[in-house]
């Protein structure tokens, strides 16, 4: 229960949402035709809890209740997986003290409640709304960091219930250009990041149309990236408006299609952008592990400021990136370039490792890793490296 409260609290301060707590004697979520009007979270091994994770072992699930044509919620139920196991079959559990090899439950509630307001998946790796919760014990240290919010979730539930005064946004339009056509592009990842300080601050998606909107911006100056999303990283209802587009979502090249956008506070900023080649072909450099202490995963790399860090990256055409073509957007990170090494690692994909220095008033919040590898293609990781505490 206090990690319920506590999770819900996090929320809470970031968009001044109030939440009621009540006990009740219902221990299913609603069936999928149709809600009971109960906002619930459950544990419960009933067949309609299990039912929910056929599809695949998730920690948890949330089943929301929506109007189609105005998207106002009406319910949202909560079930965490009563029988977790490993992608080997090894039977989870759960912990709020980070037993190694132990999911935290305070960081999937937070994950979850995320989704009970309306929130999607991020692609911001540091992010509580990141597609997957790493196990306690990776990198030899506690998975914590989904419990508290980066400021690209505070961004976002802010955009939906919070107060925006004296801030901005930004919208605009993505489009590729095949055979002298300009076509929208579809759930590309677009994501902010402070000039001065390299944190990063905001992130969407492009629908169907191509179009993308990012609210709640606070005043100032910003470098805007895109990136293509690969079908894994990607919600369901992404994945059915790539259908109806006809079929797969093309690739493309990762890109910065802004330097330097000014935010103003009340105001909407506009920011177009039509990928040309070679950046509407696609990607060969493909940065998709990163990691500590020689191991790799999907999740955010845990740092200090005023540390030293080896961090490892793995993926296709990683091994093709010089020590130049590594970097931080950032004036607290600085990257060795002769640090680089080529790693040897039992795997299908290149590795490569190399050292980073944090400064000692390095700012809390999230940073991106940026490759560019000999041919001058370029590659994020975005918010891959996350100093604590965050807020």
């Amino acid at each position: 229960m206090g990690a319920v409260r506590q999770a819900l609290e996090s929320w809470s301060k970031a968009a001044n949402i109030t939440f009621e707590m009540v006990t009740s004697k219902a221990q299913s979520i609603s069936p999928t035709n149709k809600g009971d009007g109960i906002n619930l979270i459950t544990i419960a091994p009933t067949a309609e809890n299990l039912a929910i994770f056929a599809e695949g072992n998730n920690a948890a699930r949330t089943r929301v209740f929506y109007d189609s044509t105005t998207g106002e919620i009406s319910e949202a139920d909560i079930v965490i997986n009563p029988f977790p196991y490993s992608a080997e079959d090894v039977p989870l559990q759960f912990s709020t003290d980070a037993t190694p090899g132990t999911y935290d439950l305070e960081s999937t509630f937070a994950h979850e409640i995320g989704h009970l307001l309306g929130l999607s998946h991020s692609a911001i790796i540091a992010s509580t709304m990141q597609a997957s919760q790493g196990l306690n014990g990776t990198y030899g240290l506690p998975a914590l960091t989904e419990r508290t919010l980066s400021q690209a979730d505070r961004n976002a539930a802010r955009s939906l219930y919070g107060q925006c005064e004296k801030s901005g946004s930004v919208e605009g339009k993505i489009q590729n250009n095949v055979d002298s056509k300009f076509l929208p592009v579809t759930a590309a990842h677009v994501w902010l990041e402070d000039v001065s300080s390299g944190r990063v601050i905001a992130s969407s998606q492009t629908t169907s149309g191509g179009k993308f909107s990012i609210g709640c911006i606070p005043e100032g100056d910003y470098r805007v990236m895109t990136e293509y999303l690969d079908q894994q990283f990607l919600e369901p209802t992404a994945l059915a408006r790539g259908a109806r587009s006809g079929g797969r979502q093309r690739t493309f090249r990762s890109v910065e299609i802004s330097s330097l956008l000014h935010i103003a506070p009340d105001k909407a900023a506009n920011l177009n952008y039509v990928l040309v080649p070679p950046q509407n072909s696609a990607p060969t450099l493909s940065p998709r592990f990163l990691g500590l202490n020689s191991e790799l995963s999907t999740s955010p790399l845990p740092a200090e400021a005023g540390r030293k860090l080896r961090i490892y990256l793995g993926g296709d055409g990683v091994d093709r990136v010089p020590g130049s073509g590594l970097s931080v957007s950032s004036p607290f990170i600085t990257v060795d370039p002769a640090s680089l090494t080529l790693e040897e690692f039992h795997n299908s994909t290149p590795v490569i490792s190399f050292e980073v220095t944090l400064a000692a008033n390095a700012l809390p919040g999230d940073y991106s890793i940026r490759l560019q590898s000999n041919s001058g293609e370029v590659a994020y990781l975005a918010g891959g490296i996350t100093i604590g505490p965050r807020f």
